[in-house]
């Protein structure tokens, strides 16, 4: 059975970055541009991982992450963003987060974190 995954980021280039390396395996993969979009699909839909974007207007990250947990708390949460913060990533495993990647990330650590994501949840 493949992984379904969400991406949540407000940076184009960022979703078209993560499908063009989500096509590669087989994973269902949809997108959303906002952090109040992601929290309606993750209620409406269930979902395997979700790759968060932090730094997001209205909605940010870290929120998200947090309703996340409440709706569904054994999704898996990769967390990018363009904030190389100690701090952060620190709050952002806190919450819960299974991964922390830095942006611009390489394309193989994005798929390592996936890979062992989505290797992890099935096996629970």
């Amino acid at each position: 059975m493949s992984a379904r995954i969400l991406v949540v980021d407000d940076e184009d280039i960022v979703i078209q970055c993560c499908l063009r390396i989500l096509k590669e395996g087989t994973y269902q993969v949809e997108y959303v541009k906002s952090g109040l979009e992601a929290v309606k699909k993750i209620a409406e839909s269930h979902f395997d991982l979700i790759i968060l974007d932090f730094m997001m207007p209205k909605m940010d990250g870290m929120e998200v992450l947090k309703r996340v947990r409440e709706m569904q708390p054994g999704i898996k949460v990769i967390m990018v963003t363009g904030l190389d913060q100690t701090q952060t990533a620190q709050r952002a495993k806190d919450l819960g987060a299974f991964a922390y990647l830095p942006k611009p990330f390489d394309p193989d650590d994005l798929k390592l974190a996936v890979e062992r994501a989505v290797s992890e949840f099935q096996a629970h």
